[in-house]
């Protein structure tokens, strides 16, 4: 009889390191999976934000500036003969957004933090806008867009 309670126990006690083992397996699992959709979040949303941008604001002029020391991309629209600068740009960590009428100066503090980013580096050639961007996990995603209405400022 002593032989059977020592092979219950035994069969108990790798039950248990079995339920231990696959616990920890699956929370590594689990860790890594939300790991990764956060990067992939990061960077489709990013890619998002300047797709949204340029085709919204195809009907206006791009170009690409040095304003206060930092790459812009600015999309010029005329509203019933008001000028109006949408910019898009990366300081204090994020990407930041801002809309003003071309009477206000640029102000990095003017820009709504959209999401966060370490680096920000728009290009215009021709109609061509190519923007790489690197996120904070140091994923480098480059995003290219066709201006077909208004293009880019001569």
């Amino acid at each position: 009889m002593r032989i059977q309670n020592v092979f219950i126990f035994l069969l108990l006690a790798v039950f248990a390191i079995s339920a231990i083992f696959l616990t920890a397996l699956s929370a590594q699992v689990y860790r890594d999976t939300v790991e990764t959709s956060g990067r992939n979040n990061t960077a489709r949303v990013a890619t998002a934000i300047i797709r949204g941008a340029a085709q919204g604001e195809d009907a206006g002029t791009a170009s690409v500036r040095l304003e206060g020391g930092i790459p812009v991309l600015v999309f010029t629209n005329d509203y019933d003969g008001e000028i109006y600068y949408r910019r898009l740009f990366c300081a204090g960590g994020f990407l930041r957004e801002s809309f003003t009428s071309a009477e206000w100066e640029f102000e990095e503090e003017m820009g709504e933090p959209l999401i966060e980013m370490t680096s920000f580096e728009p290009k215009m050639d021709g109609n061509m806008l190519t923007v790489r961007m690197v996120t904070p996990d140091g994923g480098d995603q480059t995003v290219w867009a066709w201006l077909r209405a208004g293009g880019a400022a001569e």
